[in-house]
């Protein structure tokens, strides 16, 4: 009984990483759109969002 908590307590855990990655992503979308300067700002926001995942 402990082996089945343990693991359904480690994917909750390992499932909140998407959680702290959306506002990352969302933002980063939001400046690509932005004209000429956009695409080179909102990569590198995007692609944290990336790597918490």
């Amino acid at each position: 009984m402990k082996k089945i908590l343990l693991a359904l307590g480690c994917c909750v855990a390992l499932s909140g990483c998407g959680l702290v990655a959306l506002p990352f992503r969302a933002a980063g979308d939001i400046i690509q759109v932005v004209p000429v300067i956009g695409k080179p700002i909102g990569a590198p926001i995007h692609a944290v969002g990336d790597a918490i995942d």
